[in-house]
């Protein structure tokens, strides 16, 4: 009977009723869509650097190293030589060295060179086909099959740079031989091809400018002969001019070959990072600082360098924590108030209650429960509104960031905590109201009335 009657309470003022229960399901939904997103984040991102000790890369930022390279979001600080980075991926304290080569797409899609150790690392089979086996042969994640209808056998040409326009390699053609399953991971978004590829198709390119470059130099010097000739120089500088062509002749075949052979192991080759495993933590003490002061290349740790980035992260997320509970304690407040006019106002009633025989805890009672009732409504308000703005929000977090949200639906223990704290606030914001039901003077109200 006591929650019958709260209820009948709660629909007497449902303006009043409406707008406590708004503000509660609006601030549990903001903290709730907070912790969801702190912890789905962090879960990701420390699965995505597990068993990535150290990353080598160009000089530059640190945090942007790790950024292009584990998480493949921001842009590469630059190149490395490959020579130069096997005197490290070869040392006896790392266990495993996986090169990358970034720096083409395909409609924005990243097209990363590497070698099937990459799968490895991330205990990842093709779920249709094979994995690559030579150069221009690609594997690509299930978002990329997806969203650009790419399927086995199908074959594209990669655009220059990590955007969406650019240069496209009309002369080279990858082929899809294999599909990735959902992963969760930023795999999903990639397509993955042997270093070769990449190689290849940057040299020819390289070897097409030059020859671009040297055809203009001959037009150039064409013309000045003609002008030398009209202007009565003699022979003999024209034949020192063609001896000069003649002597140019074998460096350019000594380019051509070089060219050809991308994967001959030559200082020329270069690679953009190498995520590194240790063997022990004593590499971790070693190998960064020796890198990092010694050469012209820079080691990160995955580790310090996602700390870093939450911790910048966290203060926005500080804010936003703040407000909600400020939401909440509004709420709170306007129950507060709410149910003190709302005393006031039946104070007869509660009265005649009273006279009837009705016991001052099931008054205290029934305020309670129309704090309570408010409390959980706008609880379960707020959890599945938070649940629906996580839905919508999920595959724009995916393409962006990379990061999987797609079991932000489940019930963790904070959210439980929050919900907990909310309903304690809305309980301890009636406790007032409550008391002053619990001691209302039968006599003097009624001899008011």
């Amino acid at each position: 009977m006591i929650i019958r009657i709260a209820f009948k309470n709660l629909l007497h003022k449902p303006l009043y009723a409406v707008l406590c229960w708004l503000l509660l399901a609006c601030s549990t939904a903001v903290l709730l869509v907070l912790i969801s997103l702190n912890r789905q984040s962090r879960e990701q991102l420390e699965k995505q650097i597990d068993g990535i000790d150290m990353v080598l890369g160009a000089k530059g930022s640190p945090l942007q190293l790790i950024l292009s390279s584990v998480y493949n979001l921001d842009a590469p600080t630059g190149n490395i030589s490959l020579a130069e980075a096997g005197r490290f991926m070869r040392h006896p304290l790392v266990e495993s060295a996986i090169p990358l080569s970034l720096g083409d797409s395909y409609h924005g899609y990243r097209i990363v060179g590497t070698t099937p150790a990459y799968l490895e690392k991330y205990q990842v089979k093709p779920a249709s086909g094979k994995a690559f086996s030579k150069s221009m042969e690609v594997v690509i994640g299930a978002a990329v099959a997806r969203r650009t209808g790419l399927a086995l056998g199908h074959t594209f040409a990669g655009t220059h740079g990590l955007g969406e326009k650019g240069h496209v390699h009309e002369e080279h053609a990858y082929v899809v031989t294999g599909i990735l399953p959902v992963t969760g991971l930023s795999l999903d978004q990639l397509i993955l091809t042997p270093l070769e590829s990449v190689w290849t198709i940057h040299e020819t390119a390289k070897r097409h400018h030059g020859e671009h470059d040297h055809e203009e130099g001959e037009k150039e010097d064409e013309h000045d002969h003609e002008k030398e000739a009209a202007a009565g120089v003699t022979s003999q500088s024209g034949h020192h001019h063609r001896e000069t062509g003649g002597s140019a002749l074998p460096e350019e075949r000594h380019d051509e070959q070089q060219a050809q052979s991308p994967a001959s192991g030559d200082p020329g080759q270069q690679i953009t990072a190498v995520l590194i495993k240790f063997r022990s933590p004593l590499a971790q003490l070693q190998l960064p600082r020796m890198i990092n002061e010694n050469t012209n290349m820079q080691a990160a740790v995955p580790a310090i360098e996602v700390n870093r980035l939450q911790s910048l992260l966290g203060a926005g997320t500080e804010i936003l924590r703040i407000l909600g509970w400020l939401l909440a304690a509004l709420a709170a407040c306007s129950i507060f108030v709410m149910l003190v006019q709302g005393t006031h106002e039946r104070r007869y009633e509660l009265a005649l209650m009273r006279s009837m025989g009705c016991g001052r805890l099931k008054l205290l009672g029934l305020v309670l429960s129309e704090a309570a009732m408010l409390a959980l409504a706008g609880i379960i308000g707020g959890f599945l509104l938070s649940r629906a703005a996580l839905f919508v929000l999920q595959q724009e977090i995916f393409t962006h960031y990379h990061l999987d949200f797609s079991k932000a639906w489940k019930i963790a223990g904070a959210d439980l905590y929050t919900a907990a704290a909310i309903l304690a606030a809305c309980l301890l914001a009636a406790l007032f109201p409550a008391v002053r039901a619990f001691r209302l003077n039968i006599s003097k109200t009624l001899a008011n009335a």
